[in-house]
């Protein structure tokens, strides 16, 4: 987190000195948020300043009076999310919020909506309306989420000057506490009774409109009469589909030559579940998913390696022998990885193996570690085919035929910034309680966040941005599934995800062979519910990632009228009542069962894939 947040002495330097004798070439935008003051049901206005400069990268928060730290994140992320939204380059710019609040606010994250219009308003120079309010958390894809003590913040935003009131889609009903006092002879009792309001009805009260939007551009509509457009492109996979086919072949290969030594020694249940997996993989090949195919052998590889172990490892001498055949397969790649020059695509390629190189070192350390045999021989064949599965990833690098290439320094400066973003991130879902299956535990974002952090370490930059992207996009959607209460809008939710990735893969088709983002995109295909959003958000980042690296995103600003017809609002629904129901992530990303999501999502329990 140090490397994210000024220092007390930069904060004070930024509050006294005066504007124009700190900046050079900056841009300043003003707004006011509402916020629940702490200890009643209260609202008040909180001002926002947001400073642009030309800068690398950093996010600066000044919060007067003190609050949580997830009001830091909400910075952080609405930087983040309003760089993405314009297609700006996070790393040339810096960033400064300063919050003013009149009384202690309770902690919470319904800023980040009005902090990213502030932001984007900022980087394209567009003029704010003074009297449009707003409440609503920011999802790193543009979506405004749900908030708390809405009706409180109306009457707060009523009473400075507000004429429009912008909420989350689906809040137009809110619970509302209202206090009565009822004199019996000389006792006064006080009566406490919450009511559900219809907050459309209720703005009118205070000559206020109140409107449900569903993303920051429906938003910044609002504000300022405009929004960002971005250019329709659709990816054409043939381009690089047949590297994926080659993945597929070379590790059906592999797959098909330990299948040799196994079937020899395998348990009839064992075999049938490895041949279930064979018989996936040539489905897929034959519906074109070279990398689903890829994912169901090496799959079966991972099974094949832990029955073969299990046979023929009967001794701690044995074990620490299959080890350091491990640790001397590691060491000679990487000596070979040193040999690469970085460039768009190869980026790609030597990042994945870079990160399963890393992965398979700590599966490793867990099979050293494991006091239970049965444990340690299944992090070893996991350690083996990570191994594997990076040589395979690297023999595909002579197919590339022209790459665009970067120097050290501007990889490591980008790997820096993706590090610490996820270190952001994650501290922000952990404060406002993401699903924590899916920040904690085996194959989460905690982990991948340690992971990239070792890859930082040891000098593997590649490898740091792929593995630290997989750590924000899950931290992200442990934030995202908290506003997924129903089918709807989960099938929303993943067509909105799947044309996100089609549209950054074709946009980065311009500059490279984005053969990984197409590789996750095709996985999204293949998965399942929640599953589809988490590859296709990943496709997504990297291909965004590749884009700006390579050239620039075409983002145009249009004019609108801001009572856009297509902003509409959603009938009261009843509450759900959050239950947990258990999921495994598809393929080779984790093996391991890892995240929980609310029951009202029932039909995924259909076709649930284990891995």
């Amino acid at each position: 987190m140090n490397r994210n947040f000024i220092s007390a002495a930069l904060i004070i330097m930024l509050i006294l000195t005066p504007i124009n004798a700190q900046f050079e070439d900056y841009t300043e935008r003003s707004i006011k948020a509402v916020a629940v003051v702490s200890g009643g049901n209260e609202g008040a206005t909180i001002n926002i300043t947001v400073i642009v400069t030309p800068g690398n990268g950093r996010v600066f928060v000044s919060v007067t009076p003190f609050t949580e730290i997830d009001m830091q994140g909400s910075a952080q992320l609405s930087a983040l999310t309003a760089s993405d939204l314009t297609g700006k380059d996070f790393l040339n710019y810096d960033f400064f919020y300063i919050i003013e609040a009149r009384s202690t606010i309770v902690g919470g994250p319904s800023a980040g909506g009005v902090m990213t219009v502030a932001t984007i308003a900022a980087l394209e120079n567009l003029t704010l309306r003074k009297d449009v309010f707003m409440t609503g958390m920011i999802y790193p894809d543009g979506t405004i989420g749900p908030v708390g003590g809405i009706p409180y913040k109306l009457e707060a935003a009523a009473e400075d000057g507000a004429k429009v009131f912008l909420i989350p889609k689906g809040q137009r009903y809110a619970k509302l506490e209202e206090t009565r006092e009822v004199k019996k002879g000389p006792f006064v009792i006080i009566n406490t009774e919450t009511k559900t309001v219809d907050l459309i009805e209720y703005g009118k009260k205070f000559g206020v409109e109140v409107v449900e939007v569903e993303n920051i551009n429906e938003a910044l509509a609002y504000y300022t009469g405009y929004q960002l457009e971005r250019s329709e492109e659709k990816l054409t996979q043939e381009k690089y589909q047949y590297l994926m086919k080659i993945l597929a072949e070379k590790m059906k290969e592999d797959a098909l030559n330990l299948y040799t030594d196994f079937e020899k020694i395998a348990d009839e249940d064992v075999k049938k579940e490895v041949d279930e997996r064979f018989n996936n993989a040539e489905k897929y090949i034959d519906q074109g998913y070279f990398y689903s195919a890829t994912s169901s052998f090496f799959t079966a590889k991972i099974i094949m390696r832990e029955e073969i172990y299990r046979k023929k490892i009967q001794s701690e001498e044995e074990f620490s022998l299959e080890e350091r055949v491990i640790r001397d397969e590691i060491e000679s790649i990487r000596n070979t990885l040193d040999s690469y020059q970085i460039g768009l695509v190869s980026l790609q390629i030597v990042g994945a193996a870079e990160e399963r190189l890393a992965k398979a070192e700590n599966y490793l350390q867990k099979a050293l570690n494991s006091k239970d045999w049965d444990r340690a021989i299944a992090n070893l064949a996991l350690a083996r085919e990570r191994v594997e599965s990076a040589k395979i990833w690297l023999s595909i690098l002579p197919e590339i035929k022209k790459d665009s290439y970067m120097s050290d320094e501007e990889i490591r400066k980008r790997a820096d910034f993706y590090l610490s973003m996820a270190e952001s991130i994650f501290v922000y879902a952990e404060s406002i309680g993401g699903y924590s299956n899916l920040l904690y535990g085996d194959g989460s974002a905690d982990e991948s966040r340690s992971i990239a952090e070792q890859l930082y370490n040891q000098g593997y930059y590649a490898g740091t941005i792929l593995t630290a992207m997989d750590s924000i996009i899950k931290s992200a959607m442990s934030i995202e599934l908290i506003g997924i209460r129903s089918e709807e809008t989960l099938s929303e939710k993943v067509n909105q995800a799947r044309d996100s990735s089609q549209n950054a893969i074709g946009v980065a088709e311009k500059y490279t062979i984005p053969v990984l983002a197409y590789a996750y995109y095709e996985f999204g295909e293949t998965s399942e519910g929640v599953w589809k959003i988490y590859y296709y958000r990943l496709s997504e980042r990297i291909a965004k990632t590749l884009s700006l690296m390579g050239g620039k995103e075409s983002i145009r600003i249009v004019e609108v009228d801001y009572k856009n017809p297509e902003i509409k609002t959603t009938p009261e629904i009843e509450t759900v009542v959050e239950k947990y129901l258990p999921y495994s992530i598809p393929g080779f990303e984790a093996v391991f069962t890892i995240v929980s999501v609310s029951a009202v999502l029932i039909f995924l329990r259909k076709g649930l894939k284990k891995s």
